[in-house]
């Protein structure tokens, strides 16, 4: 179990983070070094009880032991075939291998993008973080091209940048593809901050040495 130096406020996860407790699927909706809050479906157990939760984020293992400690339901069923949504806050009370280092770079990367849109508002420009906009030159792509508001993603060979949305290396989570969408879909070309993120995709793809990242000192 890692020590904290000093606190560090639940974040809440711009996108629900996918786990598991035992059989029952699981989305993390918010987290801090001591807990987090998770939404489910299916009973997960008593408070009180002992659960593993697992989860994986940005390619790495999240393995976390823990205790409920509440359980409400968020939303109930709205017909017969539909399920009640509950939201559980879990403690952790023990840290599996490597996940301290895990749970604490996905607080930072949440917390540094929460600083880059509140800088970006009192500029009035888009946020576009790049602590982990970092990758190696790659030769599989996807471009996300926003259409009428909704987003369509292909494959491609090709890393040309399209101007209704960008192409970067098919390897990127889903936490940066969703970080980009969302900077892409508060910029304009009148404002720059799409021609910042096309150039951001172009350096991810075709540097060797990918984009630098910034790192969150706690």
């Amino acid at each position: 179990m890692f020590v904290e130096r000093r606190r560090v406020q639940r974040v809440r996860l711009s996108d629900p983070l996918r786990g598991t407790i035992g059989e029952s699927r699981v989305f993390i909706v918010d987290v801090s070094l001591r807990g987090l809050r998770i939404a489910h479906q299916e009973q997960i157990g008593e408070k009180g009880a002992g659960v593993t939760l697992r989860a994986q984020w940005d390619g790495k293992p999240l393995e976390l032991k823990c205790e409920i400690a509440r359980t409400q339901v968020h939303r109930l069923a709205q017909s017969a075939t539909a399920k009640t949504l509950y939201h559980s806050g879990v403690e952790i009370r023990q840290v599996m291998g490597t996940s301290a280092m895990t749970l604490r770079e996905l607080i930072e990367a949440h917390v540094m993008r929460a600083l880059d849109e509140q800088k970006a508002n009192a500029n009035g420009v888009p946020a576009v973080a790049a602590q982990h906009f970092q990758t190696g030159k790659a030769s599989h792509f996807k471009r996300h091209e926003l259409f009428a508001g909704r987003w369509r993603e292909t494959a491609t060979s090709d890393p040309t940048q399209p101007p209704n949305g960008f192409t970067v290396s098919a390897e990127h989570s889903p936490e940066e593809v969703a970080m980009l969408r969302s900077a892409f879909e508060q910029g304009d070309a009148a404002s720059g901050g799409r021609d910042l993120i096309w150039r951001l995709a172009k350096l991810s793809i075709s540097s060797q040495e990918g984009v630098p990242t910034r790192r969150f000192m706690p």
